[in-house]
């Protein structure tokens, strides 16, 4: 019962930054979640509360929604994730984190560090979208990855955050039907997720009130920031 209280608290913290950005919640939960309830508890878990926090950020930001650029990224993804799952269940992917974790720091600290923005190329872009529908279908973490993406192409925060909570809503329900095929949602995980429901709604609240006083400037750096923070997370997890 404390690892799931403390898994809840996680979900919390993680959730707040979540409805900020419109991505990070997973990658910042999932290493303490597979700690505290192991891999597939947790993956099963974060699915279904993505959905639930993800969805509230897009019923009130539903007009802000960008649904060519939405429908790129789905249909980019979604064959990349259903590799990433398959992926999942025939090797160690202990390697395969760590190069991903290197990635997003370079992607981090250039944005940081560079101060005249340069556009990838749309081969790159991409290849960055291929690389998130991968990496979400093994760890349900594909954001830092899709965000280099959108930065390049959602210009305002708004527009951003709810086009990035639509991905997850419809991906991680994707996701929902494996793993509850899989025989996933154990009477464990739908205690957990019981208990992280009110928390979903708080941690919106409080995302959505820190974000709305947060200019657009301060806003990418936040981004950027948050991707040198998850690597150096994945690095050392």
């Amino acid at each position: 019962m404390l690892n799931e209280i403390l898994f809840a608290l996680v979900f919390f913290l993680s959730y707040v930054v979540q409805a900020i950005s419109g991505f990070a919640g997973n990658i910042f939960a999932m290493p303490p979640g597979i700690h505290l309830l192991g891999l597939h508890n947790a993956i099963a878990a974060m699915n279904v509360l993505c959905i639930i926090a993800a969805g509230l950020v897009v019923v009130s930001n539903i007009r802000h929604v960008n649904w060519r650029e939405l429908a790129k990224m789905v249909l980019g993804m979604l064959p990349f994730l259903a590799l990433g799952i398959w992926l999942d269940s025939v090797l160690s992917l202990d390697i395969i984190l760590k190069v991903y974790a290197i990635a997003v720091l370079f992607v981090g600290f250039r944005n940081l560090l560079v101060k005249k923005r340069r556009d990838y190329p749309v081969w790159l872009l991409a290849v960055f979208i291929a690389c998130a529908g991968l990496i979400q279908g093994m760890f349900v973490s594909g954001g830092a990855f899709l965000v280099i993406y959108a930065v390049q192409k959602l210009y305002e925060k708004q527009e951003f955050r709810a086009t990035l909570s639509m991905v997850w809503v419809i991906l991680n329900i994707v996701y929902a039907v494996v793993s509850f095929a899989n025989g996933y949602y154990t009477g464990e995980v739908l205690r957990v997720i019981a208990m992280c429901i009110p928390l979903a709604f708080l941690a919106t609240f409080i995302g959505q009130k820190i974000q709305g006083k947060i200019s657009q400037e301060r806003f990418l750096r936040f981004i950027y920031v948050l991707l040198v923070v998850i690597g150096i997370i994945m690095l050392v997890s």
